[in-house]
């Protein structure tokens, strides 16, 4: 039986091999946990290949993370195999780092068609728009919000 660890870090092996110079970052978080960071040009072919190759076939969900001070949005993946039992525990983390004055990314969609809510969410939170997505719209805040995106950093509420 391969150790926990070993199973992480040859998966994050196959994905450099594959995308030497597209994985700018990667490592293992802790066990069943591997991340990558991915340049946001690449980021459709990494995760096709995770899905096509390594058999990571569901999207578990999107975040996003508003690092104002550096100026940019980290936009965070995680998926999973569901068809693979050995590797059914691990969850990866695909990030990209995209500009805060241009908060625009590539929809996954295409590769995953379950991140639609995900992306819109992320969408409505962080005013982050994913090109190709076919219905970017809210989906929780009300129709009469016209304020700005309420997870980004400069947002503040009045408290009574």
């Amino acid at each position: 039986m391969i150790l926990s660890q070993e199973r992480e870090q040859a998966l994050i092996k196959k994905l450099k091999d594959r995308f030497p110079s597209e994985i700018t970052e990667a490592r293992v978080v802790r066990r069943s946990r591997p991340e990558i960071l991915v340049k946001p040009e690449n980021l459709v072919e990494v995760a096709t290949f995770l899905r096509d190759e390594l058999g990571m076939d569901h999207a578990n969900g999107v975040s996003g993370v508003d690092y104002n001070r550096e100026a940019r949005f980290e936009i965070i993946y995680h998926c999973s195999s569901l068809q693979n039992k050995e590797t059914r525990d691990i969850v990866m983390a695909i990030k990209e780092s995209i500009p805060r004055n241009t908060p625009k990314a590539r929809s996954l969609i295409s590769v995953w068609p379950g991140v639609d809510n995900f992306e819109r969410e992320t969408f409505e939170m962080f005013g982050i728009t994913f090109d190709g997505h076919p219905r970017m719209e809210k989906l929780f805040l009300t129709d009469n919000w016209d304020g700005p995106p309420p997870l980004r950093k400069e947002v503040r509420f009045p408290t009574d």
